[in-house]
Order: C-alpha cells, then structure tokens, then sequence
C-alpha cells in the first residue's frame, strides 16, 4: 500500500531495522532475506533522501533523521497494531498466546506467580515472560512490546494509564540466633551493618533505597545483592540486618530462620501499580489478564 508515494510496507522495515541497527538481524525478525532488506534500505532512503542509518564499524547507526523519525514511526505502527488490526474477542481456553510482564521478584512472589497459577487452569496453552524492570524494559514498554508492568508508584510513566493494586510498608529482617532477634530500635538500626538491593547492571536501587537517600538517612551497606529474594540468606548467620517489604519479609520468615520487627524510622509508602501502553486499552487478551491480576489482589492478606 501506498500513501503519498510512500511504500507503507518499508516503514515496518525501517521500523525494525533502527531498532535493531543491524540488516542481518532485522531481516531474521521481519523472517525475509537480508537481499530484500537491503533493498527496502535503498528504496527508504531514496524516498526520504537521506542515509537513515550508516555502517559504523561492525554496526549501523541512525543519521539524524533516523533517530527523528523512528518513535514516530512505532507510535504509527502501534496504532495499527493495538487499534485497527487487533481483535475485539479472546478466548483464554483456546490462546496461545505470549503476555510479556515486567515485574520485580518482589511483585512475583507476592501476586503475579499466583495469578500465573490461576492463568494455567483457565488459559493452558498461553505462555507468559516474566521479567525484571530496568532501562531495556521501560524502552520496550514504550515501544509497545510489553503487556503489563507491574512496579511502584514511583516508576510509574506519567503519560500511559495505571491502577493500584495493592499497598505495602517496610519491616526489618535479621538472622533469628543474631543481635537484633528480639528487636531494633532507630540508633541500632542506623548503627548496623545493612545488606541491600539493586537491580540490573545498572545497580538501580530499590525504593526504599531511594526514599532513605532522599532523606538523608546514612547507613553502613556492607553488602549489596540482585535481588529481593537473596536478602534473607544475606542476613543469616550474620548481625547483618535488610529492609524489606512486609509481605514479602513474612513470606520469607515462614522458610527462612529470620525474625520480622517494625521499621523504627519512618519508610516510604509502597503503592504497586500495574501499567499498560496507552494504546492497548482495548485489548481483550491485556484486559483477561489485568483482571485476573485484580481478582488475585483479593485473595492477598491484608499487611
């Protein structure tokens, strides 16, 4: 199709080729021949007049009209893609469908792995990627490329819809046989040796992290780990102590020999919000899954 004398047909070629910056690699995702995307190359630039992308070293770069065009070029694509072409009916029995979460462990292990579990008995043949938040996945998002992340109020993008979930608050874990088992009190609590989160290569910081930074709350971090889960075992056997979210520290205490007592300096509010790309509201399959995301939320004990 034409509009303007333009091949609608090579913007999805442009489209996947300032994404991947690479003729070999958007040729495997547009599932053609590297021949027909180089020659969709040569027709793009001929119409726009411009190299679009240019061979630096092993890979391709995006000239400046390049970098111009591509978000609009996605935000056109993703208007076709989640408001002219899309179904308006789904049928979880029968989908196999692939949903793409962004989610904390935090969040996994407090609701999404028990939504996932409903989701196998009503919905078999769907399949479900669970991954951690971080830059990549905020541009993917963005791109149109995930479904549901699930995260803080904090990170939240302003300019896509969101709805809470469900609240949380901060409680300290320690090692049941250490100092603080029968308990920590503000000056012991800023005096400890504190073992933290962050996430990605990157090292992003949990809220809470955040929060303390924000206020000037100084301690000693004498250990930094991956993930939520691995503060546990990053307290145990030491006076190690870690902050972490209240339903996820009870969770663990159940498994773990650690003791659970109230944050002695005040913490951050934890509000957790699922978010969706502001142009797949009217997804039926999105909705089937934030509905069973909400449902799950009701059957969560109360902090």
């Amino acid at each position: 199709m034409r509009f303007d004398r333009l091949d609608l047909n090579l913007l999805v070629a442009l489209d996947a080729l300032l994404e991947t910056r690479s003729v070999t690699e958007a040729a495997r995702r547009l599932n053609l021949t590297q021949p027909s995307v180089s020659a969709a190359l040569s027709r793009l630039r001929d119409y726009f007049d411009d190299e679009l992308l240019v061979q630096i070293g092993r890979r391709m770069m995006p000239t400046a009209k390049g970098e111009n065009l591509a978000p609009a070029i996605k935000e056109m694509l993703n208007v076709v893609r989640f408001r002219i072409t899309a179904s308006d009916r789904y049928d979880p029995a029968q989908s196999r469908r692939r949903f793409r979460i962004v989610a904390s462990d935090y969040a996994f292990d407090v609701l999404v792995s028990k939504a996932l579990a409903k989701a196998e008995q009503m919905s078999p043949y769907a399949c479900f990627d669970v991954s951690p938040p971080g830059p990549q996945r905020m541009r993917e998002f963005i791109d149109g490329d995930i479904d549901l992340m699930i995260t803080v109020s904090e990170y939240i993008l302003q300019d896509h819809p969101s709805e809470l979930l469900f609240s949380d608050e901060d409680e300290v874990i320690c090692w049941d046989q250490g100092e603080f088992a029968q308990g920590i009190t503000a000056q012991q609590f800023l005096g400890a040796r504190h073992a933290v989160a962050v996430f990605g290569q990157e090292r992003m910081p949990a809220l809470t992290e955040r929060y303390f930074d924000a206020h000037g709350i100084d301690r000693h971090i004498s250990l930094h780990v991956q993930s939520f889960a691995a503060l546990p075992a990053a307290v145990v056997g030491t006076n190690r102590i870690a902050t972490m979210h209240r339903r996820h520290a009870r969770m663990f205490s159940a498994s773990h020999p650690i003791k659970v007592h109230p944050l002695p300096i005040p913490g951050p509010a934890v509000e957790e919000r699922m978010q969706w790309h502001k142009l797949r509201g009217n997804d039926p399959g999105l909705r089937w899954l934030m509905d069973l995301m909400l449902d799950t939320v009701k059957q969560l004990q109360p902090v």
